[in-house]
């Protein structure tokens, strides 16, 4: 029933990835993730999360996001052929025959394909050792109040929004579920101002790279996963029944409305992905949460600005966007961010919206009213590789395609994807539009106003000249 078939034509990449216990004999033809070597967990940051005790159907939850994501990184794509992979997923766990019933299965997939844009198939085998959590710790948290959850990024978008429900919900207790190893940009604030009431639960595992093991795909989209299944972790040890996403409109809706190339489409942080999340998780540990989006009808600029207006501001530029990797932005014993990727653009034209200082930012390619890279680069012994010119070229352009939405020319796509996200969100399909066009507005007066601000010889100029 969930075996996938392939043709001997079929080129796209396959994988048969195996988790297990022990670092046994694998077969042959697998790829093996030995838990506690190829995923690692700590169950001292496990035992954070016990308001109560752990469930085996919980503990079963974060092996099976943990061995997924392993396998989601260690199958590279074919690019050349096409987005899709097929991958044959063995989970060791507890309950076997919980999670072999067909529905439970099948809704897991039918979830997986649609986060990654892949094709995969999932069995489960019988583990026979529960992991050992230090505790349990329960959490004092200040308040009567039920708690909110957030998947916390340490990015802008999650600072913001982490402030903004502070500044409103002052009672309210939050659980932030973050990686554990970024810069802390709101831990001033978090420890002497909100007496308990703001506390950081990190992920408690991660994929190790021993063994020669390269885990070579970067798109990397069950991170997603890691992130929803852990803030439901949170949810159900805590009674919580709300878990925010804190994306703006840009960040959630963008992927989807301009596609790049011939990737599969990115929802990541879209409703139609976590309601299905929702769906899923309340299903499987029998509880009612819910995902809500809060600023999916703001622009990033927006909830900046909105943010400067309450006087809560202060640190944002010791936040992160950029997706390039960190390492290899480096100058001057400074780690950067790049400065033209599309996080990288969205941020610099947000805080340029939102009346920030822009100086207090310190990128690779600072200069964006040069013509091209080579002169924008602050350290002139970068030379601009291939992959550098496309996270530019492809940061620029998806910028500019989702401004040149807001081109009358355009209204009937937009119109049917106002209709997709009346269906999922349970409105009106004349609200949606409404909404969605005048997000889609906002963005291209944002984009536009930066790009005038860089001069018509700047590189980004040549990108928007449609909507100028």
């Amino acid at each position: 029933m969930n075996a996938i078939v392939k043709s001997p034509a079929d080129l796209h990449p396959y994988a048969r990835v195996v988790g297990q216990e022990s670092p046994r004999r694998s077969p042959q033809d697998a790829i093996p993730c030995v838990i506690g070597r190829d995923l690692q967990l700590n169950p001292d940051v496990l035992g954070r999360y016990c308001f109560k005790e752990i469930s085996a159907r919980v503990e079963d939850l974060i092996i099976i996001a943990g061995v997924i994501a392993f396998a989601d990184r260690a199958v590279a794509r074919k690019l050349s052929i096409s987005w899709l992979r097929h991958i044959d997923v063995t989970i060791p766990v507890l309950e076997p025959d919980f999670w072999r019933q067909p529905h439970i299965t099948d809704e897991l997939r039918n979830l997986l394909n649609l986060l990654t844009g892949d094709a995969w198939s999932l069995h489960f085998s019988i583990k026979s050792a529960r992991l050992e959590v230090h505790g349990p710790r329960p959490l004092s948290l200040s308040s009567n109040e039920q708690p909110i959850v957030m998947p916390y990024s340490d990015g802008m978008d999650s600072f913001a929004m982490s402030r903004l429900l502070a500044n409103e919900n002052p009672d309210v207790p939050l659980l932030m579920v973050t990686a554990g190893s970024r810069l802390d940009a709101d831990k001033e604030r978090r420890e002497n101002r909100l007496d308990g009431r703001r506390v950081r639960l990190a992920v408690p595992f991660q994929i190790s790279q021993q063994r020669g093991v390269r885990l070579r795909e970067p798109s990397y989209r069950t991170r997603a996963l890691i992130y929803g299944v852990m803030g439901a972790v949170a949810a159900q040890l805590s009674g919580a029944s709300r878990i925010m996403v804190s994306e703006s409109g840009q960040g959630a809706l963008g992927p989807w409305l301009v596609p790049v190339g011939n990737e599969a489409l990115d929802i990541r942080m879209h409703p139609a992905y976590t309601s299905q999340l929702a769906h899923f998780l309340n299903m499987v540990l029998g509880i009612q949460i819910a995902y809500e989006h809060p600023r999916l009808w703001s622009t990033k600029g927006q909830t900046l600005r909105e943010l400067a207006d309450r006087g809560l501001a202060e640190d944002w530029h010791e936040t992160r966007s950029c997706a390039r990797d960190a390492r290899h932005m480096s100058y001057l014993g400074t780690r950067l961010q790049c400065g033209v990727c599309a996080a990288c653009l969205l941020r610099r034209m947000s805080i340029h919206s939102a009346g920030l200082d822009e100086s207090l930012d310190d990128y690779m390619w600072k200069h964006l009213d040069a013509g091209g890279l080579d002169d924008a680069v602050i350290d002139p012994t970068r030379v601009a590789t291939k992959g550098d010119r496309g996270h530019a070229v492809c940061g620029a352009l998806a910028m500019a395609q989702l401004a040149e939405l807001a081109d009358p020319s355009q209204s009937a796509y937009v119109h049917a994807k106002a209709q997709e996200l009346a269906r999922i969100g349970g409105e009106s399909v004349d609200l949606t539009q409404v909404r969605l066009a005048g997000l889609i507005r906002q963005h291209a007066d944002e984009w536009n106003e930066f790009v005038e601000r860089q001069g018509d010889s700047s590189y980004l100029a040549q990108f928007s000249g449609g909507m100028r």
